[in-house]
């Protein structure tokens, strides 16, 4: 099945008058610019900054890692692209498609060309890093992410679409290419002079408003926002598939006027791309090395499940690898230091947390 949010994406009850001519979601965005209170949590924000000064005063950076880096990323950023979007192959899987030129048993040619076409578009992607994005590169990226997949790839839909499992229903075939128009309009001219990272998770929300394609929007959008990242020198950022339902969340949230959920949940796939190649390429001492949360915990007063609470909420600069949650020492003492630990009240607010998380009211 087809990710039902991926489409189900505007501000407001409007979208035709307001999405993208303007209104609704531009003047939230200039709301929260006047006010001051930008688009990102701001922890996570000033923890991002600092992290991006110290890949960038290590560059040039060594090209056999930086090499490594990118393979390693490249699989994991197909993988988890195209499971979002219902792609049953396993990570291992992906990389043998990709790799190696295989045909994995019981699992379907489009979910094979899925793997085998997003590395050329990643590829496509880095190479326009010093353009100015224009729509027919929109369409080229469509045309590799799709080719041998939809007829008619790398056009815009010319019927009206429906969104599974959504009372959501997209703009009229006719609309799309002045709202493409417009859409790059707004990019270059960045009305509301976002930071690059807010840019790329508001560009993202703007392309999945419009559903230009009939299918692979969800899959252009990502590449897109990493598009924008890249070229103010940021790595491939990843949104991965477990992290789904909270990615589904926030673009609910944006779906009623808070961005800012979706632009710090964005924010944090950033600082974890940043984590894993500093971690990668600075030299690493006894504060920079990342440990699991569970041996950080004997470190605090805080149990295991409290500090990935923390984890997922971004007020801990935590980076999952696979499955489990990493910190830094330095990372953990910089928090202890800003908060005055309360052990008992700590134990307390977990289980209470981690039970409201279970009913679905905290997302990050």
């Amino acid at each position: 099945m087809r990710s039902p949010w991926l489409g189900r994406l505007r501000v407001g009850c409007e979208y035709r008058e307001s999405q993208l001519l303007g209104k609704t979601i531009l003047l939230y965005i200039v709301s929260a610019t006047v006010l001051g209170m930008g688009l990102v949590d701001e922890r996570v924000r000033e923890r991002i900054v600092a992290k991006k000064a110290r890949l960038d005063s290590l560059r040039p950076l060594p090209e056999d890692a930086v090499r490594k880096l990118r393979q390693a990323v490249e699989i994991e950023f197909t993988y988890n692209s195209n499971a979002i979007e219902g792609n049953t192959l396993t990570l291992r899987e992906t990389q043998l498609v990709i790799r190696e030129g295989l045909t994995i048993g019981g699992k379907s040619l489009r979910e094979h060309l899925e793997a085998r076409n997003h590395p050329k578009a990643i590829q496509y992607v880095e190479n326009l890093a010093t353009q100015e994005l224009r729509e027919s590169d929109i369409l080229k990226i469509h045309r590799i992410v799709c080719s041998g997949i939809l007829e008619n790839a790398g056009e815009y839909r010319k019927s009206q679409v429906y969104i599974e499992g959504s009372d959501y229903l997209p703009p009229p075939a006719f609309e799309i290419p002045d709202l493409m128009k417009q859409l790059l309009k707004w990019l270059r001219k960045n009305p509301e002079e976002l930071r690059p990272v807010e840019m790329a998770a508001v560009f993202h929300y703007k392309f999945v408003s419009i559903h230009p394609f009939d299918d692979g929007n969800g899959r252009v959008a990502r590449l897109l926002m990493n598009l924008r990242l890249i070229k103010h020198g940021y790595p491939l950022t990843v949104i991965r598939n477990y992290d789904r339902r909270r990615y589904y969340d926030t673009l609910r949230k944006a779906d009623n006027g808070n961005l800012k959920s979706l632009t710090t949940f964005i924010a944090r796939c950033v600082e974890q791309s940043l984590d894993l190649y500093l971690s990668a390429i600075e030299p690493t001492d006894k504060t920079n090395k990342l440990i699991p949360l569970s041996e950080a915990a004997k470190k605090t007063p805080y149990s295991q499940e409290y500090l990935s609470l923390l984890a997922r909420k971004g007020a801990i600069a935590a980076t999952k690898i696979g499955k489990n949650w990493h910190i830094t020492p330095e990372a953990l003492n910089e928090y202890l230091t800003r908060i005055k630990p309360k052990p008992k009240k700590a134990r307390h607010q977990t289980n209470q947390s981690l039970q409201a998380s279970k009913q679905g009211s905290i997302y990050l």
